[in-house]
């Protein structure tokens, strides 16, 4: 079983790796919700996004500094609509500053993944760098295939349909 695990966790992994933007869900000030998505590179096992603070979804995530993330397969290669593979994290929001190392790192891996469209980006006030860091998640892979994803251990856990019904 756990070498099962070890292979879903690598699987898992592997879905939010083939992605160059992450899909976004944040709250406004009044809750309501609002989906929305951005490139990102992943550094440090944390998300990094670029985004204009003329964004609702900036705002909303500057305002309220938790969002989920989510990864999911594509419905092309999906053998089942209802039972895409998917990861969603949820995740806490930090602005970070742009004169710092880890700011100067970000960019160079933006750079060589998402292209230079960042250089012109950089030279926008309106732009902040987030830092989305993943507290806890879940992976699904199928009917019956839920998977609490304890993020900072590197660990899955198989959810039953009793322990679903007490959330």
């Amino acid at each position: 079983m756990a070498s099962e695990l070890q292979q879903l966790l690598t699987d898992c992994q592997q879905l939010q790796q083939s992605f160059s933007t992450v899909l976004l869900s944040s709250v406004n000030q009044q809750g309501q919700p609002l989906l929305s998505y951005a490139p990102y590179i992943e550094f440090k096992g944390d998300i990094y996004i670029f985004v204009s603070t003329l964004s609702q979804q900036t705002n909303n995530m500057l305002n309220n500094p938790v969002a989920s993330a989510m990864f999911i397969e594509d419905e092309s290669s999906a053998k089942n609509l209802y039972a895409r593979k998917r990861a969603v994290l949820q995740v806490t929001v930090h602005q970070i500053d742009l004169n710092t190392e880890v700011a100067r790192a970000v960019f160079v891996e933006m750079r060589e993944k998402l292209g230079n469209t960042i250089e012109l980006l950089r030279t926008l006030a309106d732009f902040k760098l987030l830092q989305l860091r993943p507290e806890q998640g879940r992976f699904v892979v199928g009917f019956g295939k839920a998977y609490d994803w304890d993020v900072a251990a590197g660990t899955l856990k198989h959810v039953s349909a009793a322990e679903l019904g007490k959330k």
